[in-house]
């Protein structure tokens, strides 16, 4: 068989390469196809270590291959999973190093409320058979619950109701908000960025939750990251995720799930609202008893004061003793003062009449010698004698005349 050859008269195409036509390929399909909104099945998933995402799409006359990368796959809200119808936005492609055709997948969604029913029924009996819910694994409810974590929006009507809750059972209780999304692609990375935050504060129960919704707005609360870090939680955990009849996975990983938001935080409260009761119990019987007692004493006293004399009289009695004495006391000074200023009085007087002074007084004088000697004879005066004659106011200086003695007595 010959070579190709070419018209006469025409040089025909250049030769290229397989990787240049393949990249040929691939910038026609980028640049001529439009993105499309693709309805299909998954009938193969395989994650790589890089994060990305390889899948085979089909209906029921046709496959293709299909990528979703690490990036649009963290902020899908579904993860996509062997068996589930979605519709999906994506781009067409050429995978170059094969030459495959393929899609690049941008957004993900399932095709109605049955699909995510059915994935998140698949994701439950995958994760119920490997024992993630079994009871055996369930924490007890602590001793005590000083510390709880809040995991919720912090703009959550739930949070609202469950510190209403927490401040009517327990107000002692220590609680701590961890805020996140609750709704959204990228609520789950939110919840759990939360959540382990919560756990890290050591808190003794962590509470999961928020308002009811639909299953699509509940979607966060069923990712199975999520849902396996609840499980593994060193911590009692308690799910308070929805109304009553609202159900996701966390639901089923917890160690208590409650039917509301308050209810939750009324399940979280109920050991310290029994030790406030009983605390409340005991602080009234402690007010009685005291009471009591405080009213049996005064009877006690009332009695006392009854049968015993009145220390008040006896006082009162002393006390008129003491100043009657005092009284009785200052009459006696006063007397014994008398007697001894009219004694002395009478002393002196006496001391007056007998003093020399008291004798001058009387008419009589003193005579002195020239030396100053008293003289009381005329022995030894003789005429010319000088003499000084004290007198009661002064003296007078004499010159004896004569001498006159006494006569004997008898003669």
């Amino acid at each position: 068989m010959g070579g190709f050859q070419p018209p006469e008269g025409e040089q025909g195409p250049p030769a290229v390469s397989v990787s240049m036509l393949n990249r040929m390929v691939a910038q026609m399909l980028s640049q001529r196809l439009p993105l499309v909104r693709l309805q299909a099945e998954i009938s193969q998933c395989t994650r790589a270590s890089s994060g990305h995402c390889y899948l085979v799409l089909k209906d029921d006359q046709a496959s293709l291959r299909a990528v979703m990368f690490r990036r649009e796959l963290a902020e899908s809200a579904v993860q996509p999973m062997e068996g589930l119808a979605v519709e999906a936005l994506a781009a067409p492609g050429l995978y170059e190093p094969k030459g495959e055709f393929q899609v690049r997948l941008l957004a993900l969604k399932p095709q109605g409320q049955g699909s995510l029913f059915e994935i998140f029924q698949r994701l439950k009996t995958r994760l119920e058979a490997e024992g993630l819910f079994s009871a055996e694994r369930k924490k007890p409810f602590p001793q005590r619950v000083r510390r709880l974590a809040l995991v919720t929006s912090a703009q959550a009507a739930a949070l609202r109701d469950i510190l209403i809750t927490v401040r009517r059972l327990a107000p002692r209780l220590e609680v701590a908000l961890y805020p996140c999304l609750v709704q959204g692609a990228a609520a789950p990375k939110s919840i759990l960025a939360a959540w382990r935050r919560a756990e890290a504060s050591q808190p003794d129960a962590v509470i999961l939750s928020r308002g009811g919704g639909s299953l699509e707005d509940l979607w966060a609360f069923n990712d199975e990251e999520l849902v396996r870090t609840v499980a593994q939680c060193p911590h009692y955990t308690i799910a308070g995720v929805g109304h009553e009849t609202d159900t996701s996975l966390v639901d089923f990983a917890a160690d208590h799930r409650a039917a509301t938001p308050t209810a939750a935080a009324a399940w979280a409260c109920q050991r310290e609202a029994e030790y406030y009761e009983r605390l409340v119990s005991l602080s009234r019987l402690l007010r009685r008893s005291i009471e009591q007692g405080l009213r049996n004493a005064q009877q006690r006293l009332d009695l006392a004061d009854r049968a015993l004399p009145n220390p008040r009289h006896r006082v009162q009695a002393w006390a008129r003793r003491l100043e009657q004495g005092r009284t009785d006391f200052q009459r006696a000074m006063r007397m014994r003062l008398r007697e001894s200023q009219t004694a002395w009085q009478q002393k002196q007087q006496r001391l007056k009449s007998l003093s020399p002074t008291g004798i001058l007084s009387r008419g009589y004088c003193l005579a002195y010698d020239a030396d100053g000697g008293l003289v009381s004879q005329v022995q030894g005066l003789h005429p010319g004698t000088d003499l000084r004659l004290q007198f009661v106011d002064g003296l007078a200086l004499n010159k004896v005349i004569s001498v006159i003695p006494d006569s004997p007595p008898g003669r």
